[in-house]
């Protein structure tokens, strides 16, 4: 007798995939400076997180996070060579500009930082000296993101 029913791993997949439409559709959705700052938040929580993990799973080729010198986004690149950002699996650049491609509701959002490069070492372990502090802003509020100087991991505080 052939049973039908749906596995772990599809449901797993389709949760996915509805949380990341969620999650793009959120700052569309409104127009609510709070909700586009904490997406925007998010978004480079995850590129952080990718650089840390694309460095661990190959520590020979390090990544960086480079901070845009204008306030205006982020890429991340090779550590050997900041100039141009990697390729993401989609093809496209992994440079993110606000009000542009992936960041098209992110219009007006700052981003400051008193570190303009981010990167981590072989063992997942902050790459700086001391925790850089990053803050991103819009229409007097604010979001700043921590890094744990051994873990690396990224917590997103509301000041």
């Amino acid at each position: 007798m052939n049973q039908r029913g749906v596995t772990m791993i599809e449901m797993v997949a389709v949760i996915a995939v509805l949380l990341g439409i969620t999650g793009a559709a959120i700052p569309l959705l409104g127009n609510d400076a709070g909700s586009r700052l904490g997406a925007a938040a998010m978004m480079l929580r995850d590129d952080l997180e990718q650089v840390r993990y694309r460095t661990l799973a190959d520590p020979s080729n390090p990544l960086a996070l480079i901070i845009d010198g204008h306030g205006r986004g982020w890429r991340i690149t090779p550590l050997d060579e900041t100039a141009e950002p990697i390729e993401r699996l989609d093809g496209e650049l992994w440079e993110i500009t606000f009000g542009e491609g992936r960041a098209t509701g992110f219009e007006n959002v700052r981003i400051e930082s008193d570190a303009g490069i981010i990167w981590f070492d072989g063992r997942g372990v902050l790459g700086l000296g001391a925790k850089p502090i990053l803050r991103l802003s819009l229409d007097g509020q604010a979001r700043t993101l921590e890094i744990g100087l051994v873990t690396g991991l990224v917590k997103i505080r509301v000041p």
